[in-house]
């Protein structure tokens, strides 16, 4: 029997990113050096562990009425053969909603953010058998909020992309890399051709 390859959201948000550097990632195991703002990022995850209250205090400045809230909930979607811990899960007037809470000090919002989002949002639908209206990415340094709904369109992009995914770890094949801008500054650069 075939062993089912089960993926996390960040693995398909390093993909949206960069398909190359989740190839020299996850298949060939060359991991980047951490980075003093990497190991703060797992420094704020690590307390957030601890910080359910704070969510609801987030949510009630923003004033929104949460019905109920799950926090560091972890989930696995055979579906998708998806794995994770999902930040916050909130409902409020009935409507289910996910909100992914990042340390960065960004003042925009970041793509590849929004989609590892829209990951969670997958998975948290197929969990509770209920649409994801509302994606929600909270910077926590610049205090800066983005709102977006969960439409057709960004769900089926996430579920190409998964595919996507599944095939190139199954295949084991170099994603074609197309050099850009972010490139220059990229630890895998010397690896692309």
């Amino acid at each position: 029997m075939e062993e089912e390859w089960y993926i996390t959201p960040i693995q398909v948000r390093d993909f949206i990113f960069c398909p190359t550097i989740f190839y020299y990632k996850y298949l060939v195991g060359i991991m980047e050096p951490k980075t003093e703002v990497m190991d703060e990022g797992l420094r704020e995850f690590s307390k957030d562990l601890e910080r359910w209250q704070e969510r609801k205090t987030l949510l009630n400045q923003r004033r929104i009425h949460v019905d109920k809230m799950l926090f560091g909930y972890p989930i696995t979607c055979r579906r998708y053969r998806l794995r994770g811990i999902v930040d916050t899960i909130y409902w409020s007037n009935n409507r289910l909603n996910v909100l992914e809470i990042k340390s960065s000090g960004s003042t925009k919002l970041y793509p590849d953010h929004l989609y590892q989002t829209a990951v969670y949002g997958l998975m948290v639908e197929e969990e509770f058998k209920q649409t994801v209206y509302k994606l929600i990415i909270f910077y926590k340094k610049s205090n800066k909020w983005f709102e977006k709904r969960f439409t057709n369109q960004l769900r089926e992009y996430i579920e190409k992309t998964i595919e996507k995914v599944h095939r190139t770890l199954e295949s084991g094949e170099v994603p074609e890399h197309r050099w850009g801008k972010k490139c220059v500054s990229c630890f895998y650069n010397k690896f692309c051709y």
